[in-house]
């Protein structure tokens, strides 16, 4: 990654970003939007696909914001994990995903890094629709959903990314990362379709 490119005019990465990954994006959301979060099992499904997709993500999630944004990273698969119990369901069943090559490289942590941070300004219009739990006095399922850390990595990397030129291997890689990274929560949510019947079997079990 370089501070400058010599007299080549190309779009900045977080443009590019945009671009590439729009249609995966709307893709993703629309799965995601389809679920009911005012429904227990709705937002238990949801809950437990965001904790499936991060798996394969969040180590490369966390070295990209302490170590290249300088910042604290919000425990994602933390939050997510004392949540699931919340609703009664066990973290530790979850299925684990591979992890796709294109999470490996040295620049895929910038991919990964624009996905996830991203994900916490549709996880804040989906807070303002409300949750199923949120206004419980008792454990609610709302660490999450209700986490603003994000938002200040988003912040930071906006102008991280606008500010740096990234040569033409770097940026298919970063590409390819944040390609990667939507379909690791695609492929999660896929895999979360077939969990209800698994769990409440296993509890009455």
């Amino acid at each position: 990654m370089h501070a400058a490119m010599n007299n080549v005019e190309v779009p900045d990465m977080l443009a590019e970003l945009r671009a590439a990954t729009a249609q995966a994006h709307a893709q993703l959301d629309g799965a995601f939007g389809s679920l009911d979060l005012s429904d227990k099992d709705g937002l238990t499904r949801f809950l437990s696909a965001h904790a499936i997709g991060l798996g394969p993500l969040f180590p490369v999630f966390r070295n990209f914001v302490e170590n290249q944004l300088g910042m604290d990273c919000p425990d994602y698969p933390l939050m997510l994990s004392e949540d699931l119990r919340s609703l009664g369901d066990d973290p530790d069943e979850l299925p684990q995903l591979a992890v796709d090559p294109a999470l490996q490289g040295p620049s895929a942590q910038v991919g990964v890094g624009y996905v996830v941070a991203g994900s916490r300004l549709g996880m804040a219009v989906l807070r303002r629709q409300g949750y199923w739990g949120e206004q419980s006095t008792s454990d609610t399922p709302g660490r999450y959903m209700d986490d603003e850390s994000g938002h200040a990595v988003w912040k930071t990397l906006m102008p991280w990314l606008k500010g740096r030129t990234f040569d033409q291997g770097e940026r298919k890689a970063v590409t390819a990362a944040a390609l990667a990274a939507f379909s690791s929560f695609a492929s999660a949510f896929a895999v979360s379709a077939g969990r209800k019947k698994t769990t409440e079997t296993g509890a009455d079990g």
